[in-house]
């Protein structure tokens, strides 16, 4: 059982939630904006947090195995241990990580779950039902990305809309290389392999394609947009990000939208780069 999660079912019911993947156009996003918002954070974000001195995320979340690479490895654990020490963050971490992250329990602010399942997705990115579970209280999955357990933390918590922002997807070939294309900061370090590119893609979409239609048949009012500032991922209607925030407008960027698209009609035009 994740009694962790247990005090916070429904807890921000009928509020929103900015969604904070790792993607390149988090470099130039001005998180600043969303200060006073509540927002779920995951893996080596805080690279950036110097770039936005105001904002830190009201969750993180973390599982990845990238804390046991003997290349890379160190440099994930410091990432992981400067979100986690932040006394704005409340931090949900598997307890397989323990081990590299806080073995000897200096870090009192996390919050460490033991029942993650992790459907992997099919060769060809498809993923299962079971791969989104609606009581994370007694299992939460993960199927090869953070963002997953953040969709269903959103919807254990409740939210009624969900913007994202960084989840660019569109990943290239890169294994582990200090020049990364893939995410906000060129030293991340993460391996994707060619051959899986398409499959993680693929795997990627279909994440929140599902996390989409369970909180849709929960609740038809709730509300998905995606304010990344440069995306292929068009399950959610795309929007403009500073209008949004700062003049409380929703602009839908149809254009944004349709080029999004077009990468799901030819992806085989992005595998390397």
């Amino acid at each position: 059982m994740n009694t962790v999660f247990e005090k916070y079912k429904d807890i921000h019911k009928g509020d929103r939630v900015f969604l904070i993947a790792n993607g390149p156009s988090l470099a130039y996003t001005n998180l600043d904006l969303i200060k006073d918002e509540i927002s779920i954070a995951m893996n080596k974000v805080s690279l950036i947090y110097p770039k936005n001195e105001l904002w830190r995320p009201t969750y993180y979340l973390y599982s990845s195995t990238n804390v046991n690479s003997p290349v890379w490895g160190q440099s994930w654990i410091d990432a992981v241990r400067s979100a986690t020490v932040e006394e704005k963050t409340t931090s949900f971490i598997s307890t397989q990580f323990k081990g590299a992250i806080d073995p000897e329990n200096t870090i009192p602010r996390i919050n460490w779950f033991s029942s993650m399942s992790e459907n992997k997705p099919a060769p060809n990115g498809d993923i299962l039902e079971s791969c989104f579970s609606p009581n994370i209280t007694e299992r939460i999955d993960k199927s090869g990305t953070s963002m997953n357990l953040a969709l269903q933390l959103s919807y254990h918590m409740n939210f009624k809309e969900i913007i994202v922002l960084g989840a660019d997807l569109g990943f290239v070939a890169d294994q582990g290389s200090t020049s990364d294309p893939n995410h906000f900061d060129k030293s991340y370090r993460a391996d994707i392999a060619p051959h899986k590119v398409v499959k993680i893609n693929n795997q990627m979409r279909n994440i929140h394609s599902l996390a989409y239609r369970r909180f849709l048949e929960r609740d038809e009012s709730v509300k998905f947009y995606n304010a990344s500032l440069n995306t292929c991922l068009d399950v959610y209607p795309i929007i403009d990000y500073e209008k949004y925030i700062l003049s409380d407008q929703l602009i839908f960027e149809q254009a944004k939208l349709k080029k999004a698209k077009e990468f799901w009609d030819f992806p085989h035009q992005y595998i390397v780069k």
